[in-house]
């Protein structure tokens, strides 16, 4: 049996796909931007071509984001918010217990906090509680609250908010899941997945949509909120005019000389301090005595959206106080975009970017605790190293079923209390650590024995337990290269996760089974769902049958792009530094990925406790270099037995040793030349 799945592991492979670009434009880009050839292709595959796109992403700050506004009902909720400020009612904070929703818990309550709002928080208790509950609701009633605000959930709660509501309770929903039943009769919805949603980017984390409504309350107590601004560029005698409201374009319009002008009195008039207004204007301005601002502009615009713009532009920069405000959560936003795997393109790109950045300095007392536990390597903070070290930490409340501990850990003040809640935090993510290992021996061979073959892995057991199945599902998925779904039985019911690649649209498919469901949520690659127990293996049965029948639709098969191949001997340094371009890397923006065929392998061996790691070394002109394969060592010591030559994906990573920093390739898979 064993000898089986290994073969299954083989035959699942990836699929290699290896990009060519002319090198023409390899040239080009490389003469343009005095890169080497093998980044200027990297930045060619990525679309980065022209001056403006490697501005945009290696340059982007926070002034580059999206305006908060833009969310459609944005205004909405900043209309109730404000209210509950003002009147003092309390608001009653309601998030998931993962780190997204953790951390957007603690931004928010932070946020309100510090405009003196009246709030209470909380987060689901025991280990797989998702979503707002009635119980919740009634908590909230007897508590007088008078506003939820729900983060990273709700969106699948119309039952509850309809509660709320008959309670006299309002709801405003912050989520970023996708909306798959009825849409919640809440105050206000702030999610960019909603069918109504015209926001530009779909991909923040619920970290994200929160630091956009933080962005939104502060620019709604500046002294410019909701005050209209006029920009005029004349062409003639004719004007064309923009309307912007808190930085954003209502409309455009045009005119000339008449009795009537589409200008209110109390608005203020935005002019090119170089362009001569025609001199009716200028009169009837006079006359009106509207104020005016004139702007220094260092290039002729050729239209009002050019010169309008422009003007949104500085309007953004000069809510510099703002501005400070939002970035002293950027850390917690960034980290929470890391932590749900979000694409690390656009926007989510720029946070994650400005939040690394911020991390060390952070003005939040829990996290500037917790980090001096973790081990975090001596140089600036990458993504991965927040992936790795800070995120499992956090994640282990909710895995354990004390989610709340880490809400107070990230709204507490006190550095002695932060002390107390990061230990506490530490011992449970090593009972998370132990109860994993312990799960995934047990699940292990049970998917060896049964379902290695399937086109999708679906496991029930009632040998497992809660709180780890996502880590476990992750982990399958990855050692199989197939999406892996794991279900705990409890009494009656089965508490399910579901991982899948970053290719599969895990939530898509099991939206084709959603009639077997009792409740479900997630992403592309991250589902959860309750089902009743006699009607798994109808799922099951579902699942793969869809699989099956269009394979098109639902490609199981992990893809590699592999976006260089390269000789031994030019790995170095050199290249390894100037690859620091491309981070922040994850999911959307990976880490390139680079292939050598035809190596020979010296060393091999199976290292870890559990011996499911692969090391071995290639040989070049400079020594020989280290390679790492997390979880490959069945599939990678089986195709080195044969003692042929292979061929190898990878990534490049530094090592630091002792102060020592060393080269190590990160291997993601391997086959015979």
């Amino acid at each position: 049996m064993m000898a089986d799945f290994i073969e299954e592991l083989i035959r699942n492979s990836p699929q290699w796909i290896f990009h060519e670009v002319p090198d023409d434009e390899i040239e080009k880009i490389s003469k343009r931007f005095s890169f080497s050839k093998i980044v200027s292709k990297i930045l060619y595959l990525r679309g980065v071509r022209t001056e403006e796109d490697l501005r945009h992403y290696l340059h982007d700050d926070f002034y580059e984001l999206y305006n908060p506004f833009q969310f459609t009902q944005m205004h909405t909720a900043m209309n109730r918010v404000k209210k509950a400020l003002h009147e003092g009612e309390r608001v009653f904070i309601f998030g998931d217990r993962d780190v997204d929703g953790v951390l957007s818990t603690a931004m928010l309550h932070n946020a309100l906090k510090r405009f003196d709002g009246n709030v209470l928080s909380k987060v689901p208790e025991g280990e797989y509680g998702y979503g707002i509950e009635k119980k919740d609701i009634e908590y909230a009633s007897q508590k007088n609250v008078k506003l939820i605000i729900t983060v990273d959930t709700g969106i699948s709660s119309a039952e509850e908010i309809s509660y709320a509501s008959s309670l006299g309770i309002d709801t405003i929903v912050i989520d970023h899941h996708v909306q798959t039943g009825v849409v919640p009769y809440a105050h206000a919805i702030l999610n960019p997945k909603m069918e109504f949603e015209t926001y530009p980017f779909k991909d923040l984390s619920a970290g994200g949509v929160v630091l956009k409504f933080i962005h939104a309350l502060i620019l709604s107590y500046t002294k410019n909120f909701n005050k209209l601004f006029v920009p005029l560029l004349p062409a003639g005698e004719i004007l064309n005019g923009a309307k912007v409201k808190n930085g954003i374009v209502e409309e455009y319009f045009q005119f000339q000389e008449s009795i009537h002008y589409p200008i209110d009195s109390n608005c203020t008039i935005v002019l090119d301090s170089e362009k001569m207004l025609p001199q009716f204007f200028k009169s009837w301005l006079r006359d009106q005595k509207i104020d005016q601002l004139n702007i220094i502009c260092s290039k002729t615009y050729a239209s009002i959206q050019e010169f309008a713009s422009h003007f949104v532009n500085i309007f953004m920069r000069k809510q510099k106080r703002s501005a400070d405000f939002v970035q002293s959560f950027i850390d917690l936003s960034a980290i929470s975009t890391i932590s749900d795997i979000m694409p690390l393109c656009g926007e989510n790109r720029t946070i994650v970017k400005e939040g690394l950045q911020q991390i060390l300095h952070t003005q939040n007392t829990g996290l500037s605790v917790l980090l001096s536990y973790c081990n975090l390597p001596e140089r600036d903070i990458k993504a991965k190293d927040i992936a790795w070290s800070v995120s499992p930490i956090i994640n282990s409340a909710g895995r354990m079923g004390e989610a709340q501990i880490a809400v107070d850990l990230f709204t507490t003040e006190d550095t002695r209390h932060a002390n107390e809640l990061s230990k506490v935090l530490i011992e449970l993510n090593e009972k998370r650590k132990e109860k994993g290992e312990k799960n995934f021996s047990i699940i292990k061979p049970m998917i060896e024995d049964n379902y290695y073959k399937d086109p999708v892995i679906v496991l029930d057991t009632d040998r497992a337990e809660h709180g780890v199945t996502g880590i476990i599902a992750s982990k399958i998925a990855r050692k199989f290269s197939k999406p892996a779904i794991i279900i705990v039985n409890d009494g009656d019911i089965g508490i399910g996760s579901g991982r899948g690649g970053e290719n599969f649209d895990l939530i898509s498919l099991i939206l084709k089974c959603e009639d077997l469901l009792l409740k479900y949520g997630g992403h592309r690659s991250a589902i959860g769902f309750t089902i009743e127990i006699d009607k798994i293996n109808t799922f099951r049965r579902r699942i793969n049958e869809i699989i099956q029948n269009d394979p098109a639709l639902f490609h199981c098969q992990e893809v590699i792009e592999i976006e260089d191949v390269l000789s031994p001997d030019g790995v170095n340094f050199h290249l390894l530094n100037e690859l620091g371009i491309f981070e922040p890397t994850g999911i959307g923006n990976p880490d390139p990925n680079f292939s050598i065929m035809k190596t020979a392998v010296i060393n091999p061996a199976p290292i870890g406790k559990e011996k499911n790691h692969l090391r071995f070394f290639i040989p070049s002109k400079n020594g020989t270099i280290p390679v790492i394969g997390w979880g490959l060592a069945d599939k990678g010591l089986r195709i080195l037995k044969e003692g042929c030559p292979v061929d190898i994906v990878f990534s490049l990573q530094d090592n630091y040793y002792r102060g020592e920093r060393s080269i190590q390739l990160v291997l993601h898979d391997i086959r015979l030349s």
